[in-house]
């Protein structure tokens, strides 16, 4: 099956999924940066279940196409794609990070990355330029529990403190309240040895009293 006869199969079962009341709140919700078609995520994967089931591997002309599309629900397809069979190529998904850029697919990005990354490469991400690298740099590492590389942490960490960007600081505080469950004491000892912004403080210690 060509690449392009996939996305026409996705185009053809969201299209008529569409509602434009929604998609205006939706539209609102992300800042006006994108348009939508207004189908809320279960509909969305539920059409989609078997063609994307279909790929076996990843697809990347199948992923541009959803990225070159206009609605952000293809860009969501695209990465419950990359979420079923995975992404090794970083260089590609390090362009995908960079492509439409905003927390929703960036985040939806950063595990299935993570699942294949470098420790050398998460550490030149964390000092890139453009902050939505540096971002899945730091929450890569989301929902290892106590596989997570605390030392990796810290270092991506140090290297984003001072930062004035709002994604960034979330993303720290994000990294260090998930790693909290599993080791708090470390979290603790973290924060209190650095110099977070209080954004990123609140956050790394909601799940600590």
């Amino acid at each position: 099956m060509h690449t392009s006869d996939v996305f026409e199969r996705v185009r053809l079962a969201l299209e008529p999924l569409a509602d434009p009341a929604r998609a205006t709140g939706m539209a609102g919700y992300m800042r006006d940066q994108f348009p939508f078609l207004g189908i809320a995520a279960t509909p969305r994967k539920e059409a989609c279940k078997e063609i994307l089931k279909s790929l076996k591997t990843l697809d990347t002309d199948f992923v541009v196409d959803c990225f070159n599309a206009p609605e952000r629900e293809f860009q969501y397809v695209a990465c419950d794609h990359i979420k079923r069979v995975g992404i090794a190529d970083l260089g590609f998904a390090k362009a995908l990070v960079q492509t439409k850029s905003w927390w929703d697919t960036v985040d939806s990005l950063a595990k299935p990355i993570g699942a294949n990354h470098d420790d050398d490469l998460m550490r030149a991400w964390a000092l890139d330029e453009d902050f939505w690298v540096r971002r899945v740099a730091i929450i890569h590492q989301l929902g290892r529990k106590k596989n997570t590389d605390a030392s990796l942490l810290a270092w991506i960490i140090e290297q984003n403190l001072g930062s004035s960007e709002f994604f960034i600081n979330k993303a720290i505080g994000w990294a260090l309240r998930d790693f909290s469950r599993h080791d708090p004491s470390w979290v603790r000892a973290f924060v209190d040895a650095s110099e977070l912004t209080p954004l990123s403080r609140r956050e790394a210690l909601r799940h600590i009293s």
